[in-house]
């Protein structure tokens, strides 16, 4: 029998026969309506090692669901083929496939043909990081395991989830995250395995930058793999110094999460004075009193990393970008005097932490005239900052060893909440960075239904989300009486 290639397929209802290996199979579920299955998604692989995204209806999935076993090589014939979705692709291909009431799928025992068993989308450190915030592609990530963060080895109640550290070839580390279900057939399958892998694949993340970070955040598509499970995960084993071999005596890669306690403003004052210097987080509820304006509310940052740019004569420069045309974006840099019944404070918040209180990014409450040695931004306080005043809010601090210095001033906010009882889940620490920092809860997959995967919703305000909350203020009169903040605010 003459078998299409799925590289040859068309647009239109296709009635050839194809032979293909299922790679891997799942469901995609609408989270804003109870979980309730949408499709169930596949990807598809011929003997030119074509991979194609599949997808079947709810309504014929019970039809297709039974003989769907991963690894197994079918004949697929009578299917649909459209054209492959631009956003969060999973495939190279510029075709998808869906199957239909008259689609043939049946298994097959043996074949003469070499179809791959294995395929993964990897791309370099410096395209991921392009790839972050555009929602186009969802590539796969393999890398060597550095730490396992988990809120279900420590028996947290509510929503999972799972960070894991990977170093990557290129010696840069990433944090992959993944929650709820897959949080727990991640730990299914390690209590399985009886030990921590040393190599780790990760298919189908969302990359995604936060506050200069980059997260790989896992989708309904995502799998893990460890170590010998596959072809590229035995080469890599293979190219590690001990040569895949476990070392002897070789620390847990586990770090456990640690409660976060609450303080009032004066324990706060006294703790920096009577401790060792640490790496440590607090909750204070306290009331904003005053925006301290010495040091004005923004300064002018680099769009990529969020770090300080260097004026130049005619640009900007980015030290740890390495970037000497930088493109600037202004950032929030707020310090908030606060008190409570017991003491007072300086807190400083910076661009999300802000943000997430104001509905408005520093870039839309100000613009920036001119660049280089001639930029300039010199404005009002802006009403949205100026109406934080006389509120009351749950500050989650992260202090650092310059805290318990003689020349601290202020303490770093690493999360604001609206109320006591809306306390963050623990945060993890193992004497070092902490790479959880900017982490929401809920973190988007960001997966359109076409895709077949769950749109889990996000914590994180992005230029979008800011330029509609502004546009909605603005049609209701907010901005209005934006000029009785007459205060002047210097810029960095």
């Amino acid at each position: 029998m003459a078998f299409t290639l799925l590289s040859d397929l068309k647009a239109g209802r296709c009635s050839n026969t194809a032979e293909v290996r299922l790679l891997r199979v799942w469901e995609a579920r609408n989270i804003n309506k109870g979980m309730e299955l949408m499709s169930l998604d596949m990807l598809l692989i011929d003997e030119n090692s074509t991979v194609v995204h599949g997808t079947v209806s709810a309504l014929l999935q019970l039809r297709f669901r039974p003989r769907m076993t991963e690894g197994s090589v079918y004949t697929l014939s009578g299917f649909d083929v459209t054209r492959s979705s631009p956003k969060y692709r999973l495939s190279d291909a510029p075709v998808a496939i869906r199957f239909n009431d008259g689609t043939e799928f049946e298994k097959l025992a043996t074949t003469s043909r070499t179809i791959p068993t294995e395929h993964f989308r990897f791309r370099p450190y410096d395209q991921i990081l392009g790839l972050a915030n555009t929602g186009r592609q969802l590539p796969d990530v393999m890398g060597e395991l550095s730490a396992i963060r988990s809120t279900i080895t420590d028996r947290i109640p509510g929503a999972q989830r799972v960070m894991l550290n990977l170093r990557l070839e290129s010696d840069t580390t990433v944090c992959v995250s993944i929650f709820d279900s897959l949080a727990l057939a991640f730990h299914s399958k390690l209590d399985v395995y009886g030990k921590e892998p040393r190599i780790v694949v990760v298919t189908a993340v969302n990359p995604k930058l936060v506050s200069g970070k980059l997260y790989l955040n896992g989708t309904s598509a995502t799998r893990v793999f460890f170590d010998s499970e596959t072809a590229v995960g035995v080469d890599a084993l293979a190219r590690l110094p001990s040569g895949g071999t476990d070392q002897a005596g070789s620390s847990s890669k586990v770090v456990h999460a640690q409660k976060i306690e609450p303080m009032t403003v004066s324990e706060l004052n006294q703790f920096i004075f009577t401790a060792d210097p640490q790496i440590i987080e607090f909750l204070c509820t306290a009331k904003v009193t005053e925006i301290q304006l010495d040091e004005g509310w923004c300064y002018i940052g680099c769009s990529t990393c969020s770090k300080k740019l260097i004026r130049e004569e005619t640009s900007f420069t980015c030290v740890p970008c390495n970037e000497t045309n930088a493109v600037a974006k202004l950032k929030y840099r707020v310090i908030l005097s606060v008190s409570d019944d017991t003491g007072a404070a300086a807190f400083l918040g910076f661009d999300e932490e802000i943000a997430s209180l104001t509905h408005v990014l520093a870039s839309d409450a100000a613009h920036i005239v001119g660049i280089g040695t001639n930029a300039q931004v010199d404005i009002d306080l802006p009403r949205s900052l100026a109406n934080l005043v006389g509120s009351t809010y749950t500050f989650q601090l992260r202090l650092k060893d310059f805290n318990f210095g003689p020349n601290h001033r202020s303490f770093t906010i690493s999360r604001i909440f609206p109320a006591r009882d809306l306390a963050p889940k623990p945060t993890f620490s193992d004497g070092g960075e902490d790479t959880d920092q900017s982490i929401p809860q809920s973190v988007a997959t960001g997966l359109d239904v076409g895709a077949g995967i769950v749109n889990n919703g996000a914590d994180q305000l992005t230029d979008a989300d800011g330029a509609r909350m502004v546009h909605e203020a603005a049609a209701s009169g907010e901005d209005a009486g934006e000029a009785t903040a007459r205060k002047k605010a210097r810029v960095e």
